[in-house]
């Protein structure tokens, strides 16, 4: 089928902004996963180890985790089982008996701190890029896709189901 001919590839500036940002995320979880093989960890378990530790009692729930990364219980699931086997967190039954929680154990917090460095110098190297003053309006501008591509996911399911 021919394209139509009001049709201008350098008019896709948007379509463009998406296969860009797919790129970016693509080759920045690449370069973050080979700076974490050292530790033997991925960027999610990284993540994982950060909010424990961020936590209060530095505690949460699988079902928190799940939440706070935007993943599924099962890839929390599978995570925290391989950082208790390296015992850098601990597991336990809630008050309801229904949730567990996972806690940042000693060792964990220890092994956070090189981890830490790794990540946080390798993000000011990457993200030194962007001006300080833009940062914010970048991660508001991410942060307003990811709900909008949300809301439009959610719409579609509900409209394939009617």
């Amino acid at each position: 089928m021919p394209l139509p001919r009001h049709f201008k590839l350098d008019a896709d500036g948007r379509a463009r902004l998406g296969s860009q940002l797919i790129r970016l995320a693509h080759r920045y979880d690449r370069a973050l996963a080979e700076r974490l093989a050292r530790f033997k960890l991925s960027p999610t378990h990284y993540e994982i180890l950060k909010l424990l530790y961020a936590a209060p009692d530095y505690s949460l729930s699988h079902s928190q985790l799940a939440d706070a990364m935007g993943v599924t219980l099962p890839s929390i699931t599978l995570a925290v089982r391989k950082l208790g086997v390296m015992r850098l967190i601990g597991q336990q039954r809630a008050q309801d008996r229904r949730r567990r929680l996972v806690s940042l154990t000693v060792k964990g917090a220890e092994f956070l701190a090189p981890l830490y460095d790794t990540v946080e110098q390798f993000a000011a190297d990457l993200f030194g890029a962007v001006p300080d003053k833009q940062a914010g309006q970048v991660g508001a501008t991410i942060a307003a896709l990811l709900a909008r591509l949300s809301a439009l996911e959610k719409g579609a399911v509900t409209s394939q189901t009617k």
